[in-house]
């Protein structure tokens, strides 16, 4: 690419400073996906880890209901982290995916600082981001393949910079492509979009297109019949949920949403995004152009993505980070005046700070569900009830949808309302095979399959409990099992 500086080695003096910044952030990460953390689907991915355990092991009751797949395009975390599941359960393994893939988020802004020679330090901006929507809702396959994503496009402008067939680089470019195609097609789909916008704005455009060729030949074959599937389905009726694109929510559906998370979650990055721009407008003869055009790309593709697309929802809103991370290298922060710099640092540590004290919030919001689930359910399947809904107080986000899905995620057994039902998952429900999902133990019907419940709320049972008897109590939790 023109005008791209050669990456010098960085001082021993800063790579220290990096080393005790990445260790008080893999802190603050541990702490944050500790216990019960404010991520919606966690616990059912988690649920889904330890029931494909249980299915490996060959545990008859779960393998009755369910039965494991390897789907192409999504979900390579809970592949990925089965060793750790057999080892512990899937509610460890699950923390330590979301836990492994907030670490990989600053990773892959090391890697573009490396390439476009950008001060290391300037990580310390893009941290917010990592707690994107894709953490708050807990998609966690979509958690972590935003990271791989940005470490492959950061692989791929070293190899530009490069001279010959960079067969190394090749190598690697497949594989961190391949896993996250693995991971989840959106961030993949996203990585073939700023590598096309690359490769076609390169000077020597005929080896861009032929080292991009040779790093996504193999992701593309494996997921090019899921790809026309879903395509299909994004134009076809069906029971699965309409394409939408919903305009407004490009602009406002964060800061509609985003509450006790906190304001600055998404006004912080947004503003550290407007700072960089603006810099590099100023300045940009004097700066490489590569990560402009990757930010336009980025940020043209969030424009156009739906906000529900081939039955998948909040496609969007998930895409504006791979773009905000770019951002922070558009142009050498020595550029922009100190003091602007200074208060763009409080600022992040202030959007840190509400993120803390929301997951110190929530965590006591919900106290005591880890005491319930330290005890294994009865023979039979469990299940989950809330009678206080599934939004946690003062958050518009369905942060109590999926609670209960530690008690399996922890216990094993045979649990419920962890994604069964769909077609892209690992763990599937058997032909024939169901449960009933989200439960408010609105009808006995509703109930009938369930040998012991974890409930939440403190009103009294209502009376199509009544066949069910107290055995445990924590908090606003109580555990009951058939008399």
């Amino acid at each position: 690419m023109s005008r791209e500086p050669q990456a010098a080695p960085a001082p021993p003096r800063e790579s220290w400073k990096i080393a005790l910044l990445l260790m008080a952030w893999g802190l603050f990460a541990a702490w944050c996906v500790s216990g019960i953390p404010p991520a919606v689907d966690l616990p059912a991915h988690a649920a889904q880890m330890q029931t494909l355990a249980e299915l490996l092991r060959g545990n008859p009751q779960v393998s009755a209901y369910y039965e494991a797949h390897f789907p192409l395009g999504y979900g390579l975390p809970i592949w990925l982290f089965l060793p750790v599941t057999l080892l512990t359960n899937g509610a460890f393994a699950a923390r330590l995916a979301a836990w492994t893939a907030l670490m990989l988020f600053p990773l892959a802004h090391l890697a573009f600082t490396r390439v476009l020679h950008r001060p290391a330090w300037t990580v310390v901006f893009g941290l917010p981001l990592a707690f994107n929507i894709s953490y708050w809702y807990g998609f966690l396959p979509s958690l972590f393949s935003l990271p791989l994503a940005l470490l492959s496009l950061a692989l791929y402008l070293h190899a530009l910079r490069g001279s010959g067939r960079m067969v190394g680089a090749v190598v690697g470019l497949a594989l961190l492509s391949t896993a996250t195609m693995l991971s989840h097609l959106v961030a993949f789909g996203a990585l073939c979009v700023g590598v096309a916008a690359l490769a076609l704005t390169s000077d020597d455009r005929r080896r861009a297109i032929g080292l991009a060729a040779a790093g996504f030949a193999l992701p593309l074959a494996l997921c090019a019949t899921r790809v026309l599937t879903l395509a299909s389905r994004a134009v076809t009726p069906g029971n699965h949920m309409a394409t939408d694109y919903g305009w407004g929510s490009h602009f406002n559906w964060l800061l509609r949403n985003y509450r006790p998370e906190g304001r600055l979650a998404v006004i912080g990055p947004v503003l550290v995004t407007l700072v960089f721009v603006v810099a590099y407008l100023r300045h940009r003869r004097e700066e490489p152009r590569a990560p402009w055009v990757l930010f336009l790309a980025l940020g043209a593709l969030f424009l156009v993505t739906p906000k529900a697309l081939s039955g998948a929802w909040l496609i969007h809103v998930r895409l504006p980070v791979l773009a905000g991370i770019v951002a922070l290298v558009l142009v050498d922060p020595a550029r922009i005046d100190r003091r602007l710099r200074t208060l763009l640092l409080l600022v992040v540590v202030a959007s840190l700070a509400e993120t803390a004290r929301y997951h110190w919030r929530f965590k006591q919001e919900v106290a005591g569900l880890e005491t319930l689930v330290a005890s294994p359910p009865p023979p039979g399947v469990h299940g989950y009830v809330s009678l206080v809904g599934n939004r946690a107080q003062g958050s518009r986000l369905v942060y109590l949808e999926h609670l209960g899905q530690w008690w399996t995620a922890t216990q094993g057994g045979v649990g419920h309302h962890f994604f069964a039902d769909a077609d892209h998952q690992p763990v599937r429900f058997r032909p024939g095979q169901s449960l009933p999902q989200w439960m408010d133990a609105g009808s006995e019907e509703q109930l009938a399959p369930f040998s012991a419940l974890l409930v939440y709320g403190d009103a009294p049972l209502p009376g199509t409990l009544k066949g069910f008897e107290e055995t445990g109590h924590a908090g606003s939790w109580r555990r009951l099992e058939r008399r």
